[in-house]
């Protein structure tokens, strides 16, 4: 993987949870936050997952930092948890440009909620943020489109295109 192609695919994934967002902005509050058969319980706690590890991930990444994951109680609502992402975003554009081919190669080490010592390469974690947002994304587009809230099309073909 080239910093190139990373940089790529986490533009796709920000293009992607943003076209999610627009079906989630416009979904009555109650639809939202109504229990859903998701191991996340919500369509927003399906959200708050997708932010909390791809916030987890930098900060495993760039910092060697182990946090706890962020709890659905700690965005009261749709909008806290969007602004929250923004600079997330942001901040993993800035370390993505700070990579170096040495860096790219490197394992991230990290501990568990039951401190468990795990590595894995920098390359895989990428990788792995990426189609995590993707495999969630997709949890939440059959039930946006059920309550009449469709999303615009994902596909990475789409975003290639200038979708």
């Amino acid at each position: 993987m080239s910093i190139q192609s990373a940089e790529r695919l986490f533009a796709f994934n920000r293009w992607a949870w943003n076209r999610v967002f627009l079906s989630l902005e416009a979904l009555p509050e109650e639809e939202y936050f109504a229990e859903r058969p998701f191991f996340w319980h919500s369509l927003h706690g399906l959200a708050v997952h997708g932010f909390s590890s791809e916030r987890n991930w930098l900060l495993r990444s760039r910092d060697a930092i182990s946090p706890r994951p962020a709890t659905a109680g700690q965005f009261p609502t749709f909008t806290a948890l969007h602004d929250s992402w923004e600079p997330l975003w942001e901040a993993w554009q800035d370390y993505l440009s700070s990579l170096t081919p040495n860096t790219l190669a490197s394992s991230v080490q990290y501990r568990s909620d039951s401190s468990e010592v795990f590595s894995i390469s920098l390359e895989d974690v990428l990788r792995h943020v990426v189609n995590h947002g993707t495999e969630h994304r997709s949890q939440m587009t059959p039930v946006l489109a059920q309550l009449g809230h469709p999303t615009e099309p994902l596909d990475f073909a789409y975003f290639a295109m200038g979708g």
